[in-house]
């Protein structure tokens, strides 16, 4: 059913309310995961600990399904020493305009948000002013169940980048006791120039084997 009603932040369902009050667009700060990238048909699987040391908290598990070689886990070591850290979101919770969410459609068990980004996240030369968003809320359990992000139109990030099309979908679990909703996957796929030179990418992320920091300090 199609409905484009507008749910102003004091009208919104409870379902909806609880659903974004719980809302995290990336693991929570803190937890550890296990993460398996899946780039141009080739896997890799990698575990994050925040609780080691900054210069331990990537290990590399496998490459194509196997352990990986010394050679690999050398050039992996390099490659993370520059970019440490943790995931990065595309978003933030705080990113999304409360007052833009749009009912799409809705059916016993799922709803479908459009939204708007806050006016502060989308100046001129921020990425998620040229993106739209929607949000799917499962009612049973309330919880965004995912989340899809794509391109308006084609966009220059910078001289010389076009960009023709980009989507990306995540997926989240359903909350349990004592566990908050927590992201299973992202898909993303890209296409467009560079100096004219046609190029694309997609990419598959699993996210499992999530742990607390109350477990990762025991």
């Amino acid at each position: 059913m199609l409905l484009g009603f507008v749910a102003l932040p004091g009208q919104q369902p409870a379902y909806l309310r609880t659903a974004l009050e719980g809302f995290n667009t990336g693991v929570p700060a803190g937890w550890a995961y296990t993460l398996t990238t899946v780039r141009h048909g080739r896997a890799l699987t990698e575990r994050f600990d925040p609780a080691l040391p900054p210069a331990a908290q990537w290990t590399l598990l496998e490459t194509e399904g196997r352990p990986p070689t010394p050679d690999e886990l050398e050039k992996y070591r390099r490659a993370r020493a520059a970019a440490p850290g943790g995931m990065q979101a595309n978003f933030e919770r705080a990113d999304i305009e409360p007052g833009s969410l749009t009912l799409v459609r809705e059916d016993a068990t799922y709803a479908e948000y459009s939204s708007a980004f806050r006016e502060t996240s989308v100046g001129p030369d921020k990425m998620l002013g040229h993106l739209k968003l929607v949000l799917k809320v499962d009612k049973t359990i309330p919880h965004v169940s995912a989340y899809v992000l794509e391109l308006k139109e084609p966009y220059s990030p910078v001289l010389g980048v076009k960009m023709t099309e980009l989507r990306v979908e995540a997926r989240f679990s359903p909350p349990a006791t004592g566990r908050p909703s927590l992201l299973t996957g992202l898909s993303s796929r890209f296409t467009g120039r560079i100096f004219f030179i046609p190029t694309g990418e997609e990419l598959e992320l699993t996210y499992r084997e999530h742990t607390p920091p109350t477990e990762l300090s025991r």
